[in-house]
């Protein structure tokens, strides 16, 4: 059957036009708003003709306005392209000449940093929320009355299942972003899923932690459009500090949180973790990297009456493919936490180097198909095929696998339990980051000869760690300054090693173990 967004999600809009759809603490939107305010910008969207099969890109700061936004575009036929406004100029050209999109749609602040970046490839319409931007003949402007004033588009677009909703950016192992296609039949089939699994209603308030551009947050914003309920924006600075973000919850009582198991380990570790506070959430979700027992145990123990679900998915396959509801206190902190099963419609299997299944309880490359696979690599054939690939498994037959590039294994229970990565993909914040791509920017940088990049353990938590070789090795402060001009701040290394060479092994790859010897010596001998 085939489906889209506004077809699956229109009833609660128009249900509960005085219920709050997004706050972010100090201003919120109802679901009446934001039916009328994204019909206007999807008017004057097709009035500038956009419409199926073009890309829109939003860049705007963390604000209810991202939603109705996001909803004008999709209403308007075209695809919605996040970008991150903290991402540096060199980021933004590389995504903005490789998506092409028809519009730009953001506030006042971005919209002046991307264009004071002088990008040779900026659409000619530039849409800003609440602001005014005066029309030099390139560009034409539009702010929020302007918006209201242009005439509303019929309430379901014209899209089908097979058609674009959005393209998340990921980091690329060549130094190139790479642009992941979801289309609403991804969608639509992961949030119908979520909202029955964990049995998400109207009355619900989902906190969105996530980044616009990461692609959690689109169990944030399509759970709540779905049912109904509330999404209650935090705000990045609280991520920061625990005791500001338990509050924030208490204070919008909120009910479920999906979130990047390194915050839920940072705010277990802060020691505000307790009987009595946030008392409304009930259901916890954790992933985008591994939650070492430790803390599940501090969490559960503190929170005995609530739901603990461990998720999985790559960016590639929607959101979610494999989950696994904690149900006991882990043992101990040695214990591993699985990843669980598919989630229903989705499967999994272990393959080895020649693409044949691997027995129980053996380590292999965990392959993903079903309904939540994307439509591969924005203008990246090659790639898609070397990620998207068709295999007829057990005589049966042909259908397309994701080959995630995870290691697992099946336990005896039926659950996968991850192992790691088999090439040099980190998770770090839970944004997936090719380590090779800094080590790109870093061979940018005049004076850097040779670089290498690890991720290295840090009391439980992945930091990034550069070598680098060369005349220019030595001034740190000229070769962050680099980096950020090229890399968006989740990708910068935390710490960097000037070398006189870099270790290598017999066949002359760089020794990435030797790597990881040198930084636990560097760390004890400083202490």
């Amino acid at each position: 059957m085939d489906r889209n967004l506004l077809q699956d999600y229109l009833e609660p809009w128009s249900a509960y036009p005085e219920r709050v759809a997004v706050t972010d603490g100090r201003r919120a939107i109802t679901y009446g708003e934001l039916m009328e305010s994204s019909s206007r910008l999807a008017g004057l969207l097709v009035e500038c003709n956009v419409g199926r099969g073009d890309r829109v890109a939003v860049c705007t700061r963390r604000s209810p306005d991202y939603l109705w936004a996001i909803l004008g575009i999709i209403r308007a036929g075209a695809a919605y392209v996040p970008l991150d406004p903290k991402a540096p100029p060199e980021r933004w050209r590389k995504i903005v000449d490789d998506c092409a999109p028809s519009a730009l749609v953001g506030d006042l602040s971005s919209i002046q940093a991307i264009m004071a970046a002088g990008l040779t490839a900026l659409p000619k319409i530039l849409l800003a929320p609440r602001s005014k931007l005066h029309d030099d003949g390139m560009v034409v402007a539009a702010d929020l009355e302007d918006i209201l004033a242009a005439p509303a588009v019929p309430p379901v677009c014209g899209n089908t299942s097979e058609d674009l909703a959005y393209i998340l950016y990921t980091s690329g192992s060549t130094g190139v972003p790479k642009g992941v296609m979801i289309t609403h039949g991804n969608v639509c089939n992961y949030i119908s899923w979520a909202v029955e699994s964990f049995a998400i209603r109207t009355e619900d308030r989902i906190l969105g932690t996530a980044p616009f551009h990461f692609d959690m947050s689109t169990f944030d914003v399509w759970c709540a459009l779905k049912t109904g309920a509330t999404l209650c924006l935090a705000d990045e600075s609280l991520t920061l500090f625990p005791e500001r973000l338990l509050g924030f919850m208490e204070a919008e009582r909120v009910t479920i949180w999906k979130g990047i198991s390194s915050l839920l380990l940072y705010l277990e570790r802060a020691g505000c973790l307790g009987p009595g506070r946030i008392p409304t959430l009930n259901r916890i979700l954790f992933g985008g990297e591994a939650l070492p027992a430790r803390s599940l145990i501090r969490w559960m123990d503190s929170f005995p009456n609530k739901f603990f679900y461990n998720v999985y998915g790559p960016t590639e396959a929607t959101g979610i493919s494999l989950y696994y509801p904690v149900e006991t206190v882990p043992g101990g902190p040695g214990e591993r936490i699985p990843i669980g099963r598919p989630c229903k419609g989705m499967k999994a299997i272990l393959l080895d180097e020649k693409q044949m299944a691997v027995r129980e309880g053996t380590t292999g490359e965990l392959y993903l198909a079903g309904p939540g696979l994307g439509a591969g690599y924005l203008n990246d054939p090659d790639r898609t095929a070397g990620s998207f690939i068709p295999l007829s498994l057990d005589g049966g037959s042909t259908e397309t696998w994701y080959r995630t590039g995870d290691l697992a294994f099946l336990r005896p229970d039926g659950n996968f339990e991850f192992v790691g990565r088999k090439d040099h993909q980190v998770k770090i914040m839970g944004y997936r980051i090719e380590l090779g791509e800094i080590e790109q920017a870093l061979h940018a940088i005049e004076g850097i000869r040779e670089a290498a990049v690890i991720a290295a353990d840090r009391d439980g938590v992945a930091e990034l760690v550069a070598f680098v070789h060369g005349d220019g090795a030595g001034d740190a402060a000229r070769i962050l300054s680099g980096l950020r001009d090229r890399l968006p701040g989740y990708m910068l290394p935390r710490r960097l090693f000037q070398t006189d060479s870099l270790p290598r092994c017999g066949r002359g790859k760089i020794d990435r173990t030797a790597l990881q010897r040198l930084v636990m010596e560097a760390r004890n001998a400083t202490g």
